[in-house]
């Protein structure tokens, strides 16, 4: 059998999960074939995974991190030039390497070129529809949302979808998961699609000895990813207010595995990269982090508890981190309001409550009943068999 993906290069949440089927398959004795374009090139081949580059597309993002509707449209102006050039590329990759199957990690490019050559596919996503976080350009928006609805119509050409999100009413990306009757008729949701923590993993006396994190103070885990500039902004931000909130103990990273600068302060210890940091996820008290799909259902794979802070202006993770805190697993502070009053308030609330721990350790079995990965796998199998 042989499996072709088509993956979303924005971001490294999606090489990741679709890197675990990738591996899945790839152990089943099947050959692999793959595309992408910007940080999902660079995860990927970090793996040793061979990867296709295709043209990127993106978002604009302003100086203070903030996601700009009007440098998304100049960014993209040549948006329907640069998906056809994909897709034309797709065709060619893909008619080249005669796959049983074809998986799109939400790639509206790869679906297209699929089923132009009449391949099955099976579409991977958590997120269905578009949200715009933007008031200041309401009928631009209402444009941007309806030109964006379109993607929908090219996504309901797969034969099959995966939810990469949990079922309902626990869907953390529930808003952006309205689904046409088309596409609700044939997806699944899986659960997230991530690698549950192993059980090996060092105790607290050995991270805390490993990094020098005093054992006594409450550990504050602030994993921050996605663009480098949004990170940078916010970590600067909360490096100024965790010098003030000394009753706590923060280890920041900023996740960029090309860099090594460690900057330690007396409760706050930053460096750029952590090379596990699932030994941080598993002994800290509170994570602190942007709501991406990915960081938010990281922390909750451990049960732990978040205070989120949505980018600015980003309709996805505002709807996320709105979905957590319905759920009782962690506080939303926007960025605008992030200050030592806020955070101090938000991370003291947590602690003194163990309602929070409880409903994040909630998520934390659902993740050990569900079996996403092997079901995906199955689902793929399922099409390819039909052929």
């Amino acid at each position: 059998m042989r499996a072709y993906f088509g993956i979303c290069g924005i971001g490294m949440g999606h090489a990741a999960r679709s890197s675990l089927l990738i591996r899945a398959l790839v152990n089943k004795g099947w050959d692999v074939a793959v595309s992408s374009y910007g940080e999902g090139v660079e995860y990927l081949e970090a793996l040793g995974i061979p990867v296709n580059k295709v043209d990127p597309v993106s978002y604009g993002v302003l100086p203070d991190g903030k996601v700009s509707i009007k440098m998304t449209i100049f960014k993209n102006l040549h948006l329907p030039l640069k998906v056809s050039l994909q897709t034309a590329r797709e065709v060619s990759n893909i008619s080249c390497f005669e796959p049983s199957v074809v998986i799109s990690d939400t790639r509206v490019s790869t679906v297209v070129a699929a089923k132009s050559l009449g391949y099955p596919v099976v579409l991977i996503l958590n997120q269905f529809n578009v949200l715009v976080e933007y008031h200041k350009y309401k009928t631009l928006v209402e444009l941007v949302e309806s030109g964006a609805q379109l993607i929908t119509k090219f996504w309901e050409m797969a034969d099959r979808i995966v939810i990469s999100d949990f079922p309902q009413p626990y869907t953390i990306s529930r808003m952006n998961l309205v689904l046409s009757d088309a596409a609700k008729s044939k997806s699944t949701f899986v659960g997230p699609l991530l690698e549950l923590p192993k059980e090996d993993l060092p105790t607290k006396d050995e991270v805390c000895k490993k990094y020098g994190i005093p054992p006594e103070k409450p550990l504050v885990f602030a994993h921050i990813s996605g663009p480098v500039l949004e990170k940078t902004v916010l970590v600067e931000k909360l490096m100024r207010i965790a010098r003030k909130l000394d009753k706590y103990f923060f280890m920041m990273t900023l996740a960029e595995p090309k860099a090594s600068n460690i900057k330690r302060e007396e409760n706050v210890l930053l460096m750029n990269w952590v090379e596990n940091p699932d030994e941080l996820y598993n002994v800290s008290d509170v994570i602190v982090s942007r709501s991406g799909h990915g960081s938010i259902t990281r922390a909750l794979a451990f049960g732990k508890p978040m205070v989120l802070i949505p980018i600015r202006a980003h309709g996805e993770q505002k709807s996320n981190a709105e979905s957590v805190a319905k759920h009782g697993a962690g506080i939303v502070i926007d960025e605008d309001e992030l200050n030592e009053s806020n955070l101090g308030y938000a991370l003291d609330r947590i602690l003194d409550d163990d309602s929070y721990s409880r409903s994040a350790l909630s998520f934390k079995k659902m993740m050990e009943r569900l079996d996403p990965v092997n079901t995906t796998v199955s689902i793929i199998e399922g099409l390819a068999h039909k052929l």
